[in-house]
């Protein structure tokens, strides 16, 4: 008992402080949103780009683009390069050919000069196109046909 019969109470703790990460905890996982990687209005890119995420070009690329996600170039963006990727998306102006596993697609704002290689081609009223489209598949899909006469 305390002085004027109150018993005694002890101060509350204060809870303990979070684990810290340790040295050997694994890092982080990779960026798992769908947020595209973005080629802004002020950049430009000579050479290759390559890689495993979808890929937004406001700006300008020269060369060659190799991924394995969606391209999409923007009103503003311009491409000079041999591309390849899952489906590509053309708002703004890609001059050079393209191949997509999955489709091309051209909308009205769109240009496009080269030749197209995919399973789906859209074109757009109003947009662009100028050169040869393949809708047959990949090369290594194609069966030459041999005629005997």
């Amino acid at each position: 008992m305390s002085l004027f019969g109150k018993p005694e109470t002890k101060p509350a703790e204060p809870p303990p402080p979070p684990p810290r990460p340790s040295a050997a905890a694994p890092p982080v996982a990779a960026r798992t949103s769908s947020t595209p990687c973005v080629i802004g209005p002020k950049i430009k890119i000579i050479g290759e780009l390559s890689g495993d995420e979808d890929v937004l070009v406001e700006g300008q690329i020269e060369g060659e683009i190799r991924i394995t996600r969606d391209l999409r170039v923007g009103p503003g963006g311009v491409v000079k390069a041999k591309v390849s990727a899952q489906s590509i998306i053309v708002s703004g102006e890609i001059i050079g050919d393209c191949e997509a596993v999955g489709r091309v697609e051209l909308q009205s704002t769109g240009k496009l000069t080269g030749n197209i290689r995919a399973p789906k081609i859209v074109i757009a009223e109003g947009a662009m196109f100028r050169g040869n489209s393949d809708m047959s598949g990949k090369k290594d899909e194609r069966k030459e046909r041999v005629v005997a006469y």
